[in-house]
């Protein structure tokens, strides 16, 4: 699976063989959904859908190399410290076991100059490799956890 969203104008395209999954399913279909609508609202800055996407216990151990948990990544969305101009995210493998989502592949993006990663790094393209961890309950996928690395 692909997806690439960029911004000013905002453009998501998905290129995935899969098919749709049906609300309340726990499928592979439906995994892959919850991982594009993950991707959707960081890409749009979305923060009450993050909210509601996020299990209350989510944590990351993100690409600034720190653990932070919901409540601070939330309202670092909020306040633009996670924009991007260009974000795309391959899947190179998932797996559910039990009720547990699993979501691996590599990602590249060019932060915002004002986003954290863009303070930070300044005017270019991070490489990623990113897992992506979903909890399936109460007939949805919540997002539970997520490591992203900046690789070379």
């Amino acid at each position: 699976m692909f997806y690439t969203f960029l911004r000013q104008p905002c453009l998501f395209s998905i290129d995935d063989a899969s098919g749709g999954g049906a609300a309340g399913e726990l499928s592979e279909a439906s995994l892959r959904a919850a991982d594009a609508e993950q991707m959707r609202i960081i890409v749009e800055a979305d923060a009450a859908a993050q909210q509601a996407l996020m299990h209350p216990n989510y944590m990351i151990n993100g690409p600034s190399n720190r653990v932070l948990h919901k409540d601070v990544l939330v309202g670092m969305l909020a306040q633009g410290k996670m924009g991007s101009d260009f974000f795309e995210r391959v899947i190179e493998d998932l797996a559910i076991t039990g009720n547990v989502g699993i979501v691996m592949g590599r990602e590249v993006v060019h932060p915002t100059p004002t986003s954290e990663l863009g303070q930070r790094h300044g005017d270019q393209v991070l490489n990623r490799r990113f897992t992506n961890i979903f909890l399936f309950e109460d007939g949805q996928w919540r997002f539970l956890a997520r490591q992203a690395t900046i690789v070379s």
